[in-house]
Formats: C-alpha cells, structure tokens, sequence
C-alpha cells in the first residue's frame, strides 16, 4: 500500500494554525494514518481531535494526484468532501475546520482541556 502522509513543514504549518487561530490545545490532536477514500491502494495523513467521547477528523486525503479534504467536525457526524487541489487551498479548508472545532468547544459542545 502506498503511504503519502505530509511533509514536516506542511504538519508543522497545521499544528500553528491550531496554535494561531483557535483556542484549542495542539496535545488534544492526533496523527494517524487512514485508508484514502479517493485513491485505492493508498494512506493518507488524517488529523483526529477527541475530547469527551466526541471524535472529529480532517483527512489530508489525495485525489488525481492531488490535495483533497474530507472531515467531520459537527456533532452529527456528517462528512464533507471538498477538492481543493493545491497545499494552500487544502490549508484553507483545515483553517475553515478548525474554526468550526473552535466555535463548537466555544459553545461548550466540545469540552476543552482544562
């Protein structure tokens, strides 16, 4: 099976978002490394946030070649899919994620770590 996970400067570019743009805590994030549901036959990087048995993931998934998002950051769990093609636009969709992560830990539906 063929592995396309991130570049280090690429990881290290989300995990400041995180750090810049929201008040969530990098140590409540997990990499991992999941089945692509774009391209058979390969791993992707995924990046999973989990706090009081709510489970929330982006996908840094690849399509045609190219960068493409899926993630779930709702409490109903829905997934969405978005093709953005390049490093910058698939930055964009996690920023727009991790906002979404943000506001709902803001509102108190996903717990914070103290």
């Amino acid at each position: 099976m063929r592995r396309v996970v991130l570049w280090a400067a690429q990881r290290t570019e989300v995990l400041a978002l995180i750090k810049t743009t929201t008040d969530l805590h990098v140590p409540d994030f997990r990499w991992t490394v999941a089945h692509s549901r774009k391209t058979g036959g390969m791993e992707v990087a995924r990046l999973e946030y989990e706090r009081y048995g709510r489970h929330h993931f982006f996908q840094f998934d690849r399509h045609q070649g190219q960068h493409y998002a899926i993630y779930t950051a709702g409490n109903d769990g829905n997934v969405e899919e978005h093709f953005p093609g390049t490093w910058e636009r698939q930055a964009l969709y996690f920023a727009g994620w991790a906002a979404r992560v943000d506001a709902e830990a803001r509102e108190g539906r996903v717990p914070r770590s103290p």
